[in-house]
């Protein structure tokens, strides 16, 4: 609520450090039950370091592999550099949690197919 429309894959250190200090509070109330986190839209790099302080189990990414346009726009995929960043900040432990293909989404390639016809 208030935060859309949604950035593509960024949002401010204000997010961060806001999510970071809510996850750690309540990673304290859930005791033992496996906790994790999403940052819409495809913050995926911003979530993993929001686990990492704050103890969290997983995150869940968005658009992890295959690029598609959704409502954000165009959002590529960021496996690679996903997990190039868990193993720089040292949160392998973390698990990462995706859709392979986005359910609200186009693919890519078929956008330019469309596009490119209907010119």
């Amino acid at each position: 609520m208030h935060d859309i429309p949604y950035l593509n894959r960024q949002v401010g250190p204000e997010i961060v450090a806001s999510m970071s200090v809510v996850c750690n509070e309540v990673k304290k109330e859930a005791n033992d039950l496996p906790c994790g986190i999403q940052i819409l839209a495809g913050a995926n790099k911003e979530a993993l370091a929001v686990a990492k302080a704050a103890g969290l189990q997983f995150i869940r990414a968005e658009g992890f592999v295959f690029s598609h346009i959704a409502d954000e726009g165009t959002m590529n995929s960021d496996a690679g550099e996903l997990l190039r960043y868990r193993k720089q900040i040292e949160a392998d432990d973390i698990l990462v949690f995706t859709d392979i293909k986005k359910k609200h989404r186009y693919l890519f390639l078929l956008a330019m197919i469309f596009k490119k016809r209907s010119q």
